[in-house]
């Protein structure tokens, strides 16, 4: 009779390696490909043949990911909660994510913590960054070292990532130029405030873009740019808005949509000014239900960080690549009725 206990033999087939590799992999041995490694072990288990995995070779896969500094802690608990995802997952498949959270979004923090992920021996690297010549330049030297990139949230076209997860900021921008025409009646002035230009300048592009078409000339509309700190959306709202008393929108492309909305009541103004805000924050709903804010645009964020990862593991583990260079999750307009 036939035994059906698996052999080096059936299981280097059923990986695909040689005899001399899956040897190697069983007996913990140095000298294989850790993606290859994470394969071999995955199937002999799943095959039934036990593996005593050693310390320093489990888990083989390590995968890099790098978390910004947000000023809402909102942000950073929903990438914890895409990341806690995907490693539940990964856990029973030999992979470990080895997850640095930035102290600051300067240039500096970025490379530093990508050094510490190479020094670590990360085999893919997911990560949100600014799109400036430095990170494009630091992407590459990923690439060079053969670590596939992908991105998050924010993207870096012009870079060497695969491919990028996250919103149609364009298009975001875009509806939200829409919204702010249909609400305003067509009738006033704009401001537009921004943390960061590098990292949502093409929310602004959109936004900007739609109400040209709309017949708006860029008179009509101006943006600031607050770094996402309270005290400057509010002190710069306060400001324009009574300076500029033709101002009857604000977009927020960006966080701190509560130091906006302290600053128009700080102004105080007679006239109402709409403002329309990105992401369903347990501020920006409660808001939206009091009817400060006219619409939310919400997108999946936690689902960003966990596609990423996903595929990233897919190219790692299986040689699947991404299909395509971008990923887009959807984008929601929340009305004050749907909270």
């Amino acid at each position: 009779m036939k035994s059906n206990k698996p052999t080096i033999r059936s299981i280097a087939a059923a990986a695909g390696v040689s005899r001399g590799t899956v040897d190697r992999v069983i007996n913990n041995r140095a000298h294989v490909n850790p993606a290859v490694r994470a394969r071999v072990q995955r199937i002999a288990r799943e095959m039934g043949y036990r593996i005593a995995p050693s310390e320093s070779d489990s888990p083989a896969l390590r995968i890099g990911v790098i978390v910004p500094q947000w000023e809402l802690p909102y942000f950073t608990e929903q990438t914890r909660r895409g990341i806690s995802q995907a490693a539940r997952l990964l856990g029973t498949h030999e992979v470990r994510l080895v997850v640095e959270e930035l102290r600051s979004r300067s240039n500096e923090e970025y490379i530093k913590r990508c050094e510490a992920l190479l020094e670590q021996g990360v085999r893919g690297l997911v990560i949100n960054a600014p799109d400036n010549v430095v990170m494009q330049a630091e992407l590459a030297r990923f690439q060079d070292a053969g670590i596939p990139v992908m991105t998050y949230n924010s993207d870096i076209p012009q870079s060497a990532r695969l491919c990028f997860v996250g919103q149609n900021q364009i298009q975001c921008g875009r509806i939200a130029g829409g919204l702010m025409h249909m609400a305003m009646a067509g009738q006033g002035n704009i401001l537009i405030v921004t943390g960061n230009m590098e990292f949502h300048r093409r929310r602004v592009d959109g936004f900007c873009s739609r109400l040209g078409e709309l017949g708006y000339t860029s008179d009509r509309f101006e943006i600031v740019e607050c770094y996402e700190r309270y005290d400057l959306t509010h002190d710069t709202v306060m400001r324009y808005v009574r300076s500029h008393p033709t101002v009857t929108g604000i977009y927020m492309s960006t966080e701190n949509v509560l130091g906006c909305l302290d600053g128009i009541t700080q102004a105080h103004v007679r006239r109402h000014i709409h403002v329309i805000a990105n992401d369903l924050t347990p501020t920006n709903r409660k808001m939206l239900r009091g009817g400060r804010l006219d619409f939310v645009l919400e997108q999946e964020f936690s689902a960003q960080v966990y596609e990423a990862i996903m595929m990233l593991y897919d190219l790692l583990m299986h040689d699947r690549k991404p299909r395509t260079s971008v990923k887009y999750v959807s984008t929601t307009v929340i009305t004050p009725e749907m909270v």
